[in-house]
Parts: structure tokens; sequence; C-alpha cells
């Protein structure tokens, strides 16, 4: 499906319901935005770690997106500083 959409006054833009529909985007959605030859893309959040930058194992934690081995080796270095 192809949609033309006009920006907003504050350069918003909203997706048309049968885009979001046919692509699996609901309400709240996290979205990735990224720039390309063709212009930009939308597509789906992928959990990234902080700390790393890999997307296996990817938790959030207070807010922080962390990986298995990111929270693990942050948990030794906590322990070793504050003696948990």
């Amino acid at each position: 499906m192809k949609a033309s959409k006009k920006l907003t006054s504050k350069s918003g833009i909203t997706i048309p319901k049968q885009l979001r529909v046919d692509t699996g985007f609901r309400p709240g959605m996290a979205v990735d935005l990224e720039t390309d030859a063709d212009g930009i893309r939308i597509k789906p959040h992928v959990p990234t770690c902080r700390f790393c930058g890999g997307i296996e194992d990817v938790k959030r934690v207070c807010g922080i997106d962390i990986c298995g081995k990111c929270a693990a080796a942050l948990y030794r270095e906590l322990g070793e500083k504050y003696g948990l």
C-alpha cells in the first residue's frame, strides 16, 4: 500500500490506519527511525543493549535496555564496589 500525507505544522505525521494494520504497528508501540538513500524507514523497535549494542537477550531494567552478559558484568562490578 502507498499513501501520501502532509506534515503537520510541527513537522509531525500520522501513519494511516491501513498501513499500521498491514505492518502490525499498535498504539504506544516503540519504533526505530532510520534514514537511507531512499528516505526515512520506520521499523518496529529492536531493543539494543545500552552498553555493548547487542540485540540478544535484552531486557529493560530501571529504564535501561541491557543484555544478560552486560547485566552480569555490571552485577559483578557493583558487588565488588559495594560489597554485595
